[in-house]
């Protein structure tokens, strides 16, 4: 199981699938898919990760800026290109283990294989946000998501927030 030091997603039309692409601490390159239900499922999961019953009864717009501020602070990283050697395989099964301020995503594929994501609350944030981006841009559907997801800068304006 290789552990994922860098990653970045496209979405790819003729696949009409996310492209997970990764790099390990060696530099070994990895293409994971994602289909539309695997991600489905994954969101379903993820969100309530950040929204504890009580903070959200307490304050509904700090998710709103909490997620405005993780998609400010992302930086102009350049995204992963694997190339012809890379690893390629379908997710068919993402785990997730919280562990303290991170959580570990292990997505498993094809002949036992895995590679396993270990993302702060920040990083996380960050993921759903592009996750996002990209189910607009594959025009599949919005349902799932929060509004503090899909228009963070809206309720963080509410709130007083300055962007």
């Amino acid at each position: 199981m290789a552990e994922i030091t860098r990653f970045s997603f496209l979405y790819d039309p003729a696949e009409d699938r996310i492209a997970l692409d990764a790099e390990d601490a060696e530099g070994a390159a990895t293409r994971l898919w994602l289909t539309q239900r695997l991600c489905r499922g994954l969101v379903q999961a993820l969100v309530p990760m950040l929204t504890p019953p009580a903070s959200a009864l307490e304050d509904p717009g700090r998710q709103s800026w909490e997620q405005a501020a993780a998609v400010q602070a992302m930086g102009a990283t350049p995204p992963v290109r694997p190339g012809p050697d890379a690893t390629v395989g379908l997710v068919h099964e993402v785990t997730i283990a919280p562990g303290g301020d991170r959580l570990a995503l292990t997505l498993r594929f094809a002949g036992g294989r895995s590679r396993t994501l270990s993302i702060a609350t920040v990083a996380l944030r960050q993921t759903l946000a592009e996750l996002h981006r990209l189910h607009v841009i594959a025009a599949w559907p919005q349902d799932l998501w929060p509004a503090w997801i899909a228009d963070p800068a809206g309720g963080a304006a509410a709130v007083g927030a300055v962007n």
